[in-house]
């Protein structure tokens, strides 16, 4: 590769697994020999460092008010990724200046194969701009009403800002009485890149602050990573130019673009979950 691939790792909703998937898609990325970062950018709900064994000094909270270069904040784990953390305080939230995420994305593309950008929830400036600087967007989701819905909004949102949205990845798949992935993608209208199945090693993973590819690499979740991994590999092996530009622009229009998101819900009849329909299309509501 060129420069990098920048990749927005997306969900409205929180607890999909956003943090999870950008950290385990890092870790098979670099087992597959790819230089991989991972830059944190919920900047008001960071967590990161409560999923790897590291203390950092330095975080993008301090790159972004300008008094840390992106190298000071970066942190290498274990199999060879570069980890960006946010600050789990909020004490210096009020200093960030959103509209340098860009130059700092722009620094990190030539020295890495792939760029991962953890996302925050909801819909924020903070958010929307990271879709716009991506050269695409993932978007993450478990298989329930509320997720998907949300899902649907987050595609939305992509769309809004000229994002390309590559696909769903689906967290927790093959629990309850939902539909199947390739259902629900379809639903979504997106492509499916790799349904997650329910794995409890994920959860043992965390308790250990290892991303599942490295704690159980011969688990069903981490398979499931390791293979969406080597499809991304694969889909960008052509050397190909980056889309991303990026701008003050781009995130000045936030309410406005939340609101087109917000417009964009589905409805509770898109998702209803009191029926049971002929053709077997059903959502089991979140709880």
């Amino acid at each position: 590769m060129a420069d990098g691939v920048v990749i927005a790792i997306a969900g409205a909703k929180g607890g999909v697994g956003k943090t999870t998937t950008a950290l385990n898609l890092g870790a098979a990325l670099a087992n597959a020999g790819e230089r991989v970062a991972v830059v944190e950018l919920d900047l008001a709900m960071a967590n990161v460092v409560d999923f790897l064994k590291i203390d950092p000094q330095t975080t993008i909270h301090d790159v972004l008010s300008g008094t840390a270069t992106v190298s000071q904040a970066v942190s290498r784990v274990p199999p060879g990724v570069d980890v960006i953390p946010a600050d789990t305080s909020l004490d210096d939230f009020n200093a960030v200046n959103v509209a340098t995420i860009a130059p700092v994305i722009r620094a990190l593309r030539p020295k890495y194969d792939f760029v991962l950008i953890d996302t925050a929830a909801g819909v924020s400036p903070e958010t929307i701009y990271p879709l716009r600087l991506a050269d695409e967007v993932i978007v993450v989701s478990t298989p329930r009403v509320a997720a998907v819905r949300d899902t649907k909004k987050t595609i939305e949102l992509a769309n809004r800002v000229n994002g390309t949205v590559a696909g769903v990845i689906f967290n927790r798949s093959g629990t309850g009485n939902a539909p199947p992935p390739d259902r629900l993608a379809s639903f979504l209208d997106t492509e499916l890149l790799g349904a997650v199945p329910d794995d409890p090693a994920v959860a043992d993973a965390q308790d250990r602050s290892e991303p599942i590819v490295i704690y159980r690499p011969d688990s069903p979740a981490a398979a499931a990573f390791s293979s969406i991994a080597d499809s991304l590999i694969f889909a960008h092996d052509d050397g190909g130019d980056v889309m991303g530009t990026g701008g003050v622009g781009d995130f000045t229009r936030a309410e406005q673009i939340a609101k087109a998101a917000e417009a964009a819900d589905p409805g509770d009849e898109a998702l209803k979950t009191s029926d049971e329909p002929d053709d077997g299309f059903r959502f089991v509501d979140s709880g």
